[in-house]
């Protein structure tokens, strides 16, 4: 391969490099989110009601102990009862 192409090859390679670098540098978006979190929704702790402690990634969460727990929790013991 004669030189000079090699040099125009190299020479087209670090033209590419530097428009790279010479362009804003853009953070990708962080992805869509699948769930939606709504303020209203979350209800204020307090000591008033029974909470169910949830294992997280970085602690514990407070479920609170509601209608909906308890079925959930029938339904579970139902489900594991044996015949």
């Amino acid at each position: 391969m004669p030189k000079h192409a090699r040099c125009l090859g190299l020479a087209f390679r670090l033209s590419l490099l530097l428009e790279r670098l010479r362009g804003p540098r853009l953070l990708p978006r962080p992805p869509t989110a699948l769930v939606r979190a709504y303020a209203e929704v979350r209800v204020p702790v307090g000591l008033e009601g029974s909470y169910y402690p949830a294992r997280q990634v970085e602690g514990y969460a407070l479920i609170p102990w509601d209608r909906y727990m308890q079925e959930a929790e029938e339904a579970l013991v139902e489900a594991t009862r044996s015949p």
